[in-house]
């Protein structure tokens, strides 16, 4: 399976020595505030299939408390490969892929509010990847079955209200003004395609080209949306793994919807690594790894930089504070124990690392 093989790719170039100035994290069973303004939430996925993937809270001073939501559910496990987590007011949701189920949280204490678990044909929670806040009420929540859907959730209700057919395995999606760009990955096949849904219509009205595998997706401070492409790798001679298509990152112009900007990051036939983005200082820096390598980009640049701004270090996963310009770079040595946050400076220098949970793969940021 794709997730596993990257797991297992991933593991072996990791490096495995943890630096000296790790904070200790703060294992308070406190229930606290964690939607406070300038903390943030890390992802942990666990172990696939060993029900220990947890989230961990990150606040203003970099205390690190991990488990909020087993300390404020009585110890009940979360579930089983937790991809992501998403604020919307004062809900919380959280995507728990291996669980196939949609938790819903009080942002504020981490308290169960609601599971929604739905096998029926069209409308199902199997494989739920990333959610997205339309408005207060409404969520999209993409589902990488093999059908290939967006679930639209009533948050009132708690509940799936209408499937949107789009690519195969969708993945991270984006929102600009009343449009949501959608990345088809092609989950256990391929696909090339962004979906653009139209959120007044709930409809797919565009699918745009970008390259193979598309995964990542953000928005800059022109409204214009960029997109990695991590590209098919072949793995028939594993270990030895090799890009079939190359990892592209491109922009798309929101205005036209057509692709006005393309980037090489890894070329067919080189080996294949994991590639990550993420944005930051107010949406003009985008931040990409290769490798071992990070490397920050101008949205305005014409080409890709020559130095890489972070070495040394294969990350798992990676985000920009909104409040510092800070990149924090999450390692997962692996897969059965903890995981860490290393938090840089904009200039590339290591502040610190923090100690969270099982294979942390994002952070997400309270404003």
């Amino acid at each position: 399976m794709k997730n596993t093989l990257k797991k297992i790719m991933f593991i072996l170039f990791v490096c495995a020595s943890i630096i000296s100035c790790k904070k200790e994290d703060n294992q308070n069973n406190t229930i606290g505030t964690y939607a406070e303004s300038g903390s943030a939430i890390v992802v942990n996925e666990g172990n696939y299939g060993s029900n220990n993937g947890s989230v961990s809270f990150v606040d203003r001073n970099g205390l690190v408390t991990n488990y909020i939501y087993e300390n404020a559910n009585s110890g009940i496990n979360l579930g089983d490969v937790i991809q992501s987590y998403t604020r919307i007011g004062n809900k919380g949701i959280i995507c728990v892929n291996n669980s196939f189920k949609i938790e819903i949280v009080d942002a504020r204490t981490f308290k169960h509010l609601e599971t929604i678990v739905d096998t029926t044909a069209t409308q199902n929670t199997s494989y739920v990847r990333y959610a997205l806040g339309i408005d207060d009420n409404k969520a999209y929540v993409t589902n990488g079955n093999f059908a290939g859907e967006v679930e639209v959730i009533n948050l009132s209700t708690n509940t799936i209200t209408k499937s949107i057919n789009v690519g195969k395995g969708p993945e991270q999606l984006v929102m600009v003004d009343n449009n949501v760009y959608v990345c088809n990955s092609g989950g256990f096949d391929v696909d090339s395609t962004v979906s653009i849904i139209n959120t007044t219509t709930d409809v797919v009205t565009s699918t745009i080209n970008v390259g193979d595998i598309p995964q990542k997706i953000v928005r800059d401070a022109q409204n214009n949306v960029w997109v990695l492409c991590a590209g098919q790798s072949d793995y028939s001679n594993y270990p030895i793994i090799n890009k079939l298509s190359p990892s592209k990152l491109v922009r798309i112009n929101t205005t036209t919807n057509t692709v006005d900007r393309s980037f090489t990051l890894i070329n067919a036939g080189a080996p294949s690594y994991v590639v990550q983005l993420a944005i930051g200082n107010n949406g003009r820096t985008l931040y990409y790894s290769v490798s071992d390598r990070i490397y920050a980009l101008e949205i305005t640049s014409g080409s890709l930089p020559t130095t890489a701004l972070i070495t040394g270090r294969n990350f798992y996963g990676l985000a920009a504070s909104p409040f510092s310009n800070q990149i924090w770079a999450l390692q997962a040595p692996n897969f059965t124990s903890s995981g860490y946050v290393f938090r840089y400076a904009s200039t590339g220098s290591l502040i610190d690392s923090l100690k969270v949970g099982i294979g942390p793969n994002g952070a997400v940021f309270n404003q």
